[in-house]
C-alpha cells in the first residue's frame, strides 16, 4: 500500500475483541487476525485502490471481511442499511460505471473523452467501506446481502457477500 503512495500506521496491539469477533462469524478460531481501520476523507477512487492493494490477500485466500462499525447512539436515522434501495442502487450505479469504463478503453474511445472531474472526498464511513469492498469484489454488484438481528436492542448485522 505504501507502494501506492497510502500512509500505513501499523499499530502493535492484538484486540482479543476481535479474534472473538472473527471466530463468531466463521466458526472456527482463526489463526491471524488483522485489522485495517479506514480513514474517511479520501475520495472514492482512493478507496477502490485500497480494495485493489488487498486482491492480493484475497487471492491467496486470505478471508477479508469489511465491516462498518457504528458508534454507540448511531441509528438507522443517520445511517442507511444494506437492504435500502439508496445503496443499492448506488452499487448499481457503480457496477454500470465500471462496465462503461471497460468498454471505453476496450474501444479506444477513453483516450478521446475530457479527463473526469475530480472526485470529491468521502465522509460516510459505510462508504468509504463499500467503495472498498466493491473493489475487492471485482467491481460487481454483490452476489448476496443478507442481515439478522443480534439482540433484544433491535442491534443488526447487516452486510454484503462477494463470492471468489
Amino acid at each position: 500500500m505504501a507502494e501506492r503512495g497510502f500512509d500505513v500506521a501499523i499499530a502493535g496491539s492484538r484486540d482479543r475483541a476481535l479474534e472473538v469477533l472473527a471466530e463468531s462469524m466463521i466458526g472456527v478460531v482463526p489463526e491471524e487476525v488483522i485489522e485495517l481501520r479506514l480513514n474517511t476523507g479520501m475520495t472514492s477512487d482512493s478507496y477502490r485502490q485500497i480494495g485493489g492493494c488487498l486482491e492480493a490477500l484475497r487471492d491467496q485466500g486470505v478471508l477479508l471481511i469489511c465491516m462498518d462499525q457504528k458508534g454507540v447512539g448511531e441509528g438507522a436515522v443517520t445511517h442507511h442499511q444494506p437492504h435500502d434501495a439508496y445503496i443499492r442502487d448506488l452499487i448499481q450505479q457503480w457496477e454500470h460505471e465500471q462496465l462503461w469504463l471497460q468498454a471505453m478503453s476496450v474501444s479506444g474511445l477513453a483516450d478521446h473523452r475530457d479527463p473526469p472531474v475530480k472526485d470529491k472526498t468521502v465522509a460516510d464511513p459505510t462508504l468509504c467501506v463499500l467503495n472498498t469492498a466493491f473493489s475487492l469484489g471485482g467491481f460487481k454488484a454483490p452476489q448476496r446481502v443478507f442481515g439478522f438481528a443480534l439482540n433484544e436492542d433491535s442491534q443488526s448485522l447487516a452486510g454484503y457477500g462477494w463470492m471468489q
